[in-house]
């Protein structure tokens, strides 16, 4: 998109006070400030009847310079932003600018102002500016000056701006189109508040860790991790780090993406101040709330180091001329974070003072550990009152992150967009100036795994002073008494009980592996991801996923069972075939365990038996049976070599039938005879019959030849009688 040129105008003043200039300036820049909702009515023009635009009117912004502030008794300088959305071109029109000189009474009457939910209060005309022609979907930018004349004096206070944009009738194929943007002045009272900004660290993953293809895609040049990083840098922000992301690259050692061993060696040389977050960023509220007495941890990261279970070969190392072996390099654990602290907290809000007490004890031995709450976890912030960074409750430490402010930043950090950013710094600064001045103030971003390089770096810079971002300076403090006003998330609590116990059970039921922590590891990473305080935000959210998570791990503890056969047995001694399935994807070691039902059956109590991953591994059951009929039944059940029971009892019930063995013999042998005897018959009658045959050929062949050769009886030529 180019800029569309415009044309610089004079501000027109009200005819009683005294002429002044506009300077007029154009850039390309999104809209800031929403419309209210009866000015994005309005503002909103009739579909063309061959076009339907997914959304068409007309923005407006007015960002007053410095994110609102503004010195008394000097200029007001700003930017408007004209942005049409509609698909046709937006013809010349006129901004009224327009200031209430009645200072907003708090908080609460600052938010209603700016989300549009009050209705204005009495406003004053400060000027006019004209806009020029917009093609469809351009955007104008425009510089304005007002003389502090037209401005007035000012007290120390935050003052409601707006700016409404009146275009002219039919340009936009309907009514007059119409805008409106609402902001703020903020004139100080004294030295501005600084802001130390905690920036969470976090990255959310298909499986327990980080795999290659997410952290390539996350540490590439556009990635966000690496834009986060960038943001951070060269700024006093906090860093709150997820270990889980510093353990993802190192457990993937030489297979670690180069760009993400990259990211982890920059991340390593920031000399920012950071801290770590509980592991998957966990909830560290939840588990106070439901008694645990020490917070969730991982402790084996062998499964994700050695994924086969193999025992690696570990080469002599080679003597050096002096005999002696150098000393190797000491390796960090796969989740540590270099030069972090370990006595922060950052946890949901939702909490009580005993909650506080527990999460005290949190961090190592001898270690107090302090947790960054909300403002509106406490009596004064839940009415939108600014609250002391440091407190204490009950005589547990706390630091105080300003919800408001917080909010405020956290908007900011994720927009790439300036004219978006500034806007949601001039809330920021609006809330600000009910703090007390000189104040160092707290403000915590939200957890995002996506947020804006340069939106980062504006959060975080924009009130942070000359001052650098070290929590020391909060706690260092006089602390302020504070009185908790909300209470322990009842679901996340008993949440934490139940998946406690099923991670007890697969504990148990782990011990048919020949590395346990293969299931245990992974099952407590899962748990912990859960319960990570960006993760699940909504009660209907945080019920559906727990709901899914304990349907898998029933899943997995029924993995492993038997199925049984049930066979006729015809002989008091046969093998039964028993079937042990295994749909993990690790070798399994159990035992078979057989119980019959009648004692004159000899079968193997126990059987080891060992099955192959994603497998039905086939077991033969050695069976005598001292019966010759019974109906018996075999009760089967697997444990683990630790005597815990895997799966569900089966039942295989078995027909004995012993004497057919003896009744099948005698009419087989029955049937042989039989069979033999006919074939003897069945030749001898052959044999006769081609004897038959044979003689008939012959004595037919005899009889012919006489005929032939035969005289009668009688003389014979010399009339002598002869005989034959």
């Amino acid at each position: 998109m180019t800029a569309t040129p415009t044309e610089i105008t004079p501000l027109r003043l009200r005819l009683r006070r005294a002429a002044g200039a506009v300077v007029v300036a154009l850039g390309l820049v999104l809209p800031l400030a929403a419309p209210t909702p009866a000015a994005a009515a309005d503002s909103t023009p009739t579909p063309s009847p061959t076009q339907t635009p997914q959304h068409a009117g007309v923005q407006l912004s007015l960002l007053p310079d410095s994110n609102g502030s503004y010195a008394s008794g000097s200029p007001l300088t700003a930017a408007l932003v004209l942005h049409n959305d509609a698909t046709t071109g937006l013809g010349a029109g006129t901004v009224h600018l327009e200031l209430g000189r009645t200072a907003l009474a708090d908080r609460r009457a600052v938010s209603a102002w700016l989300d549009g939910t009050a209705d204005a209060p009495s406003l004053d005309s400060i000027g006019d500016v004209r806009t020029a022609v917009l093609d469809a979907e351009g955007t104008s930018r425009t510089e304005i000056l007002v003389p502090a004349a037209e401005v007035g004096s000012l007290s120390p206070g935050v003052y409601p701006l707006r700016a409404r944009f009146e275009g002219p009738a039919g340009s936009t194929g309907g009514t007059d189109p119409t805008a409106d943007s609402r902001s703020a002045l903020v004139v100080a009272q004294g030295a501005p508040a600084t802001v130390v900004t905690v920036v969470p660290i976090t990255a959310t993953p298909e499986g327990p860790l980080l795999n290659a293809a997410e952290l390539t895609a996350l540490t590439a040049p556009a990635g966000s991790l690496t834009a986060q990083l960038n943001g951070v840098t060269g700024t006093p922000a906090v860093l709150a780090v997820d270990p889980s992301i510093v353990a993802a690259i190192r457990v993937l050692g030489a297979g670690a993406p180069a760009t993400a061993t990259a990211w982890l060696a920059k991340l390593d040389a920031l000399p920012n101040e950071r801290f770590t977050l509980q592991f998957a960023d966990a909830d560290a509220t939840a588990q106070a709330a439901a008694g645990l007495t020490a917070p969730l941890t991982v402790d084996d990261f062998e499964p994700f180091l050695n994924p086969s279970g193999k025992t690696p070969s570990t080469p002599t190392p080679t003597p050096t001329g002096t005999g002696t072996t150098p000393a190797a390099p000491a390796t960090p654990a796969p989740d540590a974070i270099i030069g972090a602290r370990g006595d922060i907290l950052w946890p949901r809000g939702e909490v009580t003072a005993g909650d506080l007490a527990i999460m005290a004890h949190y961090g190592a031995e001898d270690t107090t550990t302090v947790p960054i709450l909300p403002s509106t976890s406490f009596t004064a912030g839940a009415q939108d009152a600014p609250v002391a960074a440091h407190g204490t409750v009950d005589g547990t430490d706390v630091l105080v992150a300003d919800e408001a402010v917080s909010e405020a930043l956290s908007a900011a950090a994720v927009q790439s967009d300036a004219t978006v950013r500034g806007g949601a710094l001039i809330t920021a600064n609006a809330m600000l100036w009910f703090d007390a001045p000189g104040s160092t103030v707290l403000a915590g971003l939200s957890r995002a795994d996506t947020r804006s390089e340069q939106g980062v770096t504006g959060a975080v810079t924009a009130f942070s002073g000359a001052q650098d971002g070290r929590l020391d300076r909060v706690l260092s403090s006089a602390p302020a008494p504070l009185s908790v006003a909300t209470e322990s998330a009842e679901d996340r609590a008993a949440a934490v009980v139940a998946l406690d116990e099923d991670a007890d059970r697969v504990a148990r039921f782990a011990t048919i592996l020949e590395r346990p922590a293969d299931l245990t590891v992974r099952e407590r990473i899962s748990m912990m991801r859960l319960l990570g305080v960006g993760v699940h935000t909504t009660p209907d959210d945080f019920r559906t996923a727990l709901s899914e998570h304990r349907a898998a791990t029933r899943k997995t503890l029924n993995a492993v069972g038997i199925q049984p056969s049930n066979p006729i047995l015809i002989s008091p001694k046969v093998d039964v075939p028993v079937w042990v399935r295994n749909e993990l994807p690790y070798p399994v070691r159990v035992q078979l365990n057989v119980v019959p039902s009648d004692s004159r059956i000899d079968v193997p109590a126990t059987t080891e038996v060992e099955a192959q991953p994603s497998s039905t591994t086939r077991v033969r059951l050695p069976l005598e049976s001292h019966v010759a009929n019974a109906e018996i039944a075999l009760t089967m059940t697997l444990t683990s070599p630790t005597g815990v029971a895997i799966g569900s009892p089966q039942t295989a019930r078995l027909t004995i039938r012993a004497e057919w063995e003896t009744i099948g013999l005698i009419v087989f042998g029955a049937l042989g005879v039989l069979l033999i005897g006919a074939g003897i018959i069945r030749t001898i009658r052959r044999r006769r019959a081609a004897a038959r045959k044979h003689a008939d050929d012959g004595m037919e062949g005899s009889e012919v030849d006489d005929s032939a050769d035969a005289k009668p009886v009688g003389s014979d030529a010399d009339g002598g009688e002869w005989h034959e």
